[in-house]
Order: structure tokens, then sequence, then C-alpha cells
């Protein structure tokens, strides 16, 4: 018998977690009915649930229809974020001036929650896409510029110093030398953005959304189909474990040389 990897034990470990969380949930509901269904519907009502949500529409949409529009609000609030926060974080550690400027603005924005803005973009942009990318903006925002600020840094001044012996430009020295270098914080800083925006679309979705998951949520609870919240949940966390699981896969692509190092 082989020995399994560290990988494999993890999977092996989550598998039989969810096993034991499923088995749980079955004893609670179908064979002893511990708990009534219009507190937590058993795994078979939550199956047909998802059944009916997918053939048939739901609010003017099937089930993937929701999910594309919440990953449309997800995507652009996210791009967004990363096109302004990686100079911005990268300035920050590069240019001690820009930070002075900018920094007190930053943490302004930092410490007030994304959910604040809500009011905000309602006012300016109505209940539309803009609206809850917005808030996936804000929430993404602030962890891109402090893992790139982070990450710029840490570069060890020798690099910097010898690209610069070797006649590099200051702009040479930042995008071959420290960009690079830098890039391994970068990317987790991308991560976790991209985690805290997808938190932050499905609570912007409850309060304004017309479509997509966290609509779907709301109208749940509306209709008092706690079966309708279950499949909106479960579909939540799925994608988001997907998408996480890709943002970490594609690091090896993305950043090839930490690859090689490796």
């Amino acid at each position: 018998m082989g020995v399994l990897t560290d990988r494999g034990k993890a999977t092996a470990y989550g598998i039989f977690s969810l096993s034991v969380l499923l088995t749980l949930w079955i004893c609670a509901t179908s064979l002893f009915q511990w708990i009534e269904p219009r507190v937590l519907p058993s795994p078979a009502q939550v199956i047909r649930q998802f059944a009916w949500i997918i053939t048939e529409p739901f609010s003017g949409l099937r089930l993937p229809g929701h999910i594309l529009f919440s990953l449309e609000r997800w995507g652009w609030g996210v791009l967004t974020a990363g096109l302004v926060g990686i100079p911005v974080g990268v300035f920050f550690a590069w240019n001690p001036w820009f930070k002075t400027f900018l920094n007190p603005v930053f943490e302004l924005i930092h410490f007030i929650p994304p959910f604040a803005y809500i009011p905000l973009a309602v006012l300016w942009f109505g209940a539309s896409t803009a609206t809850q990318a917005m808030v996936v903006f804000v929430a993404a925002f602030p962890a891109i510029v402090i893992n790139s600020q982070l990450g710029v840094a840490q570069v060890e001044k020798i690099y910097v110093d010898a690209a610069r012996v070797f006649g590099a430009s200051p702009f040479r020295t930042l995008c071959r030398v420290v960009l690079p270098a830098a890039a391994p914080s970068i990317y987790t800083g991308l991560r976790i953005a991209i985690s805290n925006g997808w938190m932050a679309l499905v609570g912007a979705e409850l309060v304004v959304g017309k479509v997509g998951l966290g609509f779907m949520i709301a109208q749940g609870q509306e209709n008092a189909s706690v079966a309708t919240i279950f499949v909106g949940v479960i579909t939540i966390g799925c994608l988001g474990v997907l998408i996480d699981t890709l943002v970490q896969r594609s690091e090896r692509y993305v950043l090839p040389w930490r690859r090689v190092a490796g």
C-alpha cells in the first residue's frame, strides 16, 4: 500500500469531514426528524430545489443565469481593484512621498466596512451592476494595496543596488527587478481580495440585487423557502472554493520562476 502524500491526506480528511456532516444532516432531518423542515430542510429537499431552479426560471432566471450575473459583478469589482490597487501599493513602497500624500485617504477607505458604501452606491448608480461592483471593489482594494506594498518593501536592497550599478534606470529597476521579486506577495493579496470581494458581493446582492445568488437567498427568505436559501448558500460556497482553487493552481503558470525555485 502506497503512502498518501500531504495533498492526498488533506483530500481524504476533507472527504471524511464532509461525509460526517452529510450523515448528521440526514439523521437530523430525514431519519429521525429532530429538526423541522422549516428550520433545516433535508438533503433530498435541497436537491429537489436545486433541480427545480436549474430547470425552471426563479425570479426570471434559472440558476446558471443568477450565477453568471454574480460572477460578472464580482469580476468587474476585482479587476478594477487589481488595476488600481497594485500600482498604488507598489508606489506606496517605492515612493515615500507618494505614500505620505495618499496614505491618509487609503486608511480612511480601509477602515470603513464595504457595506457602508451601499447607500452611496445606490444614490450614484441605482440598483445596477455598478453598485455591486463598487462594493466588491471597496472590499478587495485594501488587501491588494497592503500586500503589494509589503512585497515591494521586502525586496532586498542589494538587488536594487546591483541593478543601479549596472546602469538600470529607476523605472527599469522597478519593472525588471522589484516587481518580479514582489510578485508572490502581490499574488497573495489578489487571492485575499478575490475572497473578500466574493463575500462582499453576496452581501450587496442581498440588499440591492435584482438578480444573482444573494438576491436568490433574499427571495427565499421572503417566500419562507429554506430550501431555496440552502441552494443559494451551497452554490456560493462551492463557487468560492472553486475560484480559490483555480487561483492557487494558476500561480505556477503566472509565477513560473517560483516553480523552478521550488
